[in-house]
């Protein structure tokens, strides 16, 4: 029970994160940049955007219950924490990276708490 909450709450997590995701890129695209441009240039929104994607699916799929979800969950919360520590490396303010690397921190502990619990 307590592993279908804490994959209902990777699930949450990773949409709302995946909303803060794009929200940027659809702001970039409407000042006339194209498509490519707002997900790779840089290439945190794109990073973003597939970590995020990856702890919705692995999320929602711990909360049914499917084998391979917290692989799925966990490979997205760490590449959510790497965009952190990879902005925070590249020399940005740490008032642009914090964020990423306090929520990376929330979806890697949550993934610690899914991967240690049985299922049932």
């Amino acid at each position: 029970m307590i592993r279908r909450v804490a994959g209902i709450a990777m699930l949450g997590l990773g949409l709302w994160l995946g909303w803060n995701g794009l929200n940027p890129v659809l702001m970039i695209m409407e000042r006339g940049s194209d498509l490519s441009s707002a997900l790779f240039d840089p290439p945190t929104s794109i990073i973003r955007l597939v970590s995020a994607g990856l702890m919705i699916l692995g999320g929602g799929l711990i909360a049914i219950s499917v084998r391979g979800g917290a692989i799925l969950a966990t490979v997205g919360a760490v590449l959510f924490g790497l965009l952190g520590g990879l902005m925070a490396a590249s020399g940005a303010d740490s008032e642009l990276w914090m964020d990423e690397a306090l929520y990376g921190l929330a979806a890697i502990t949550l993934c610690f708490l899914i991967l240690t619990l049985r299922r049932k």
